[in-house]
């Protein structure tokens, strides 16, 4: 299913980054940081649809790997927030 709204877009990556943390081993960098930057734009009030259509890598050159780790705690903590809200709003019950 492909998402337009920006919620739907987001919830799309959301359970991509749950599948990325179930199976390490296969984690991509790459999508990674893809659902990183999707969020922070999610976060920013931009337009999803557009934000995944131009997309590009290179937004991370130059980005410290300091800068990155603190980014990716941060993402952490974003998507258990998200998840629990919208688990909520569907009325899934989840563990506390």
């Amino acid at each position: 299913m492909v998402s337009t709204s920006n919620d739907g877009i987001m919830t799309e990556y959301l359970v991509k980054y749950g599948a990325l943390g179930l199976s390490p081993k296969d984690r991509s960098a790459a999508d990674l940081l893809e659902t990183l930057y999707i969020t922070d734009c999610y976060r920013a009030g931009k337009d999803l649809a557009a934000a995944r259509r131009d997309y590009d890598k290179a937004v991370w050159d130059g980005v410290s790997s300091d800068d990155l780790r603190h980014r990716l705690e941060d993402l952490a903590t974003f998507m258990t927030t998200l998840a629990r809200e919208r688990a909520i709003m569907w009325g899934v019950d989840i563990p506390a």
